[in-house]
């Protein structure tokens, strides 16, 4: 009867590890497939009540422009998107739903926000670890102007790629680079897969649609 109970319990014992250890495959299930960076636009959207929102805009029909530019150091963006119905011409990203970081094939997002910081006369669209990892400048406004939609240059070594799972491209957004050091300007060890998600940067704007 002791015997059985000892295996009892060491199955037991079994079956508690393996339900709580990380499991490989789904700690990086998804990849990523390359985009046309022309077909997108990542923003700095301003709020009323003072601060910045990160937006990104595809265009995913040439039907209708969903954005114009202006000016230099800051460029100045237009949301044209607002002025129509922009379903299936326009693509949208607003919240982490929609866009996060990926670095060195590590999908960061349970590890990473996404955050707009007001720089040296200019925005900094960054990456900020909720987990003790190093700080990353992803893009600069190059310039600052009060109450204007303002465009994100990425930095060289960043990129938009798009997700993948099984070989289905998927509607979220990567902000990628391809190295730790590139990312980070330092070679930390890659953070571990969070077990639940951690708090993440909401970063939503509505844009309303225009009634039909």
């Amino acid at each position: 009867m002791q015997h059985w109970q000892k295996v009892s319990l060491s199955l037991l014992t079994m079956a508690c590890l393996a339900a709580i250890a990380p499991r490989p495959a789904q700690a990086n299930m998804f990849s990523q497939t390359e985009v046309d960076q022309s077909r997108y636009a990542v923003m700095a959207v301003p709020l009323a009540r003072g601060g910045y929102r990160l937006l990104v805009v595809e265009q995913i029909k040439d039907t209708r422009p969903c954005w114009s530019e202006s000016g230099s150091n800051p460029v100045v963006i237009d949301p044209l998107l607002t002025t129509f119905d922009f379903t299936g011409i326009c693509g949208r990203a607003t919240d982490s739903n929609g866009y996060s970081i990926r670095v060195a094939q590590q999908d960061l997002g349970l590890q990473y926000n996404l955050r707009i910081e007001r720089g040296d006369g200019e925005l900094l669209l960054v990456g900020s670890s909720n987990r003790g990892g190093p700080r990353m400048i992803i893009g600069r406004t190059h310039g600052l102007q009060e109450g204007q939609f303002l465009k994100f240059h990425l930095e060289p070594t960043w990129r938009l790629t798009r997700r993948t799972y099984e070989g289905q491209v998927l509607g979220h957004v990567y902000f990628t680079n391809d190295s730790w050091e590139a990312a980070t300007g330092s070679a930390p060890s890659p953070l571990p897969a969070a077990a639940t998600p951690v708090g993440t940067e909401t970063n939503v704007i509505s844009v309303p649609k225009p009634q039909s």
